[in-house]
């Protein structure tokens, strides 16, 4: 039976980061975890400990206490609590070196809590790269079925797991940045977390996993060389030799059911996940267009019937911010009322009232055989059809007109492409959108710089010959 966490952990191991300190204790433990990284173990003199705490106090001369009845400020004090305090809960312990040093060390359960926390700090992107090509190139190497369960199937099991958690972290990164995109963001804000979300998913994580590390290309190797095995008896019986050395099994039949579960999860992974990238691609797909369906709509120009609207609704939001009653008292004399009510003289869809239905016999007429159209007026309309078609925001309409833009050059900033109006910047958004598609002539490099082009401002990005 599987060991709960909390019989390995310290029953107060996690008081110090539910204390009101815990903030201090935060950063203590990953400063204290970050002074170990260059000796060649979990442990270091007390006195390097204290210097280095000693010298994150020094930033402030809050008071702080540690038993709720004696307050500290000097930094040293501080730093000789934190490190009590840590040893109290079970994160820390001390050494004695054969130079009579004393040391502090960190238990071996608190390092993966320590790294997760880094990690989540961080907020680092899918790490799934190259764990693919590892799985492959694991399957792949014959010298290593001398020993297949301890050099092929542990690794290959164990980084399957990996590959699996990390497509399911891209799936909840994209997801939490679909749920930032909110109705109170303006148009800046809108653009900027979508070159953000391009930056940090689109063109890294989301890019490599259709391209480079496209499952796809190795899960019918993976998948045969799995079969290879597993139809080998000669390969499972080594396999079993060593998984009954490895897990300490003393019955073959055991050890035997093992192998051939852990084989048989792996191939299953690679089957599975499809359903992963299948979710993955919908919700890419739903905050691009999310994305550009805001953007659009926040930067209408007030032409059409929703910019009118937006108009209204914000100059009356802004009217009522600085005085509440301005829109609810009556219009002086002579002046027009800003609101005028009309009855409604149809019933809504959303009603639950029966539309009525009425049945009229009418007379029916002959066939006109008048033709509706010319043969000018048709090819005049098909003539506007095909302008219209070229006027919109198609990714080869865009492929097009960026390689007009280039002709000759290998590059252009977005700093000599002139933004005359809004369909101008528009049409640059998805010039940034479509850079990603492999059939287009371009790519774009990005940057964290921001230029001013006419009235707008953007990121600065380049782009190149693909």
């Amino acid at each position: 039976m599987a060991k709960n966490l909390f019989e390995i952990l310290p029953m107060d191991f996690y008081k110090p980061l539910t204390s009101k300190y815990r903030r201090m204790y935060a950063d203590t433990i990953l400063l204290i975890y970050n002074t170990f990284r260059s000796e060649i173990s979990y442990g270091v003199s007390r006195e390097i400990i204290v210097a280095a705490l000693t010298e994150y106090f020094d930033a402030d001369d809050d008071e702080i206490t540690f038993d709720e009845e004696t307050y500290v400020r000097d930094s040293r004090e501080k730093a000789n609590g934190v490190i009590a305090s840590l040893k109290s809960a079970g994160w820390l312990e001390y050494e004695q070196a054969e130079n009579h040093q004393l040391n502090v060390v960190m238990f071996e359960y608190a390092i993966p809590i320590i790294e997760s926390m880094n990690r989540v700090i961080k907020e680092e992107e899918a790490e799934y790269q190259g764990i693919i090509s590892q799985i492959y190139s694991t399957l792949q190497n014959e010298e290593l079925l001398a020993k297949p369960y301890e050099l092929i199937i542990m690794g290959v099991q164990e980084n399957t797991d990996r590959l699996v958690s990390e497509l399911k972290r891209l799936n909840v990164s994209i997801k939490r940045h679909m749920d930032k995109q909110t109705n109170d963001m303006e148009a800046n804000e809108v653009l900027e977390h979508f070159f953000k979300y391009h930056q940090d998913i689109g063109s890294k994580a989301y890019l490599r996993m259709k391209t480079a590390e496209n499952i796809a290309y190795f899960r019918s190797s993976i998948i045969d060389r799995i079969d290879q095995m597993l139809a080998s008896s000669e390969i499972i019986e080594r396999a079993v030799a060593g998984c009954m050395e490895v897990r300490k099994l003393s019955s073959h039949d055991t050890a035997y059911d093992q192998v051939l579960s852990e084989l048989m999860d792996i191939k299953s992974a690679f089957y599975r996940l499809d359903d992963i990238i299948h979710e993955i691609d919908a919700k890419h797909t739903k905050y691009m267009r999310n994305a550009v369906r805001r953007a659009q709509f926040l930067l209408a120009t007030g032409n059409n019937l929703e910019g009118k609207l937006s108009k209204i609704l914000n100059a009356m939001a802004d009217e009522m911010n600085k005085n509440e009653d301005a829109l609810l008292q009556d219009p002086a004399e002579g002046e027009a009322p800003q609101v005028s009510l009309f009855p409604q003289r149809y019933i809504s869809g959303e009603s639950l009232k029966t539309i009525p239905t009425k049945k009229k016999t009418a007379d029916i007429g002959g066939i006109d055989m008048t033709p509706v159209m010319s043969d000018e007026e048709r090819a005049l309309y098909k003539e506007a059809l095909r302008q219209k078609n070229r006027r919109r925001f198609t990714r080869k309409n865009v492929n097009a007109y960026v390689e007009e833009l280039l002709k000759d050059r290998e590059k252009v900033p977005v700093t000599e492409i002139e933004v005359g109006d809004l369909r101008d910047l528009i049409r640059l958004v998805y010039v940034s959108i479509y850079a990603g598609n492999t059939a287009n002539v371009y790519k774009v490099r990005r940057s964290m710089r921001r230029v001013k082009i006419g009235e707008y401002t953007m990121p600065y990005f380049e782009i190149l010959r693909r």
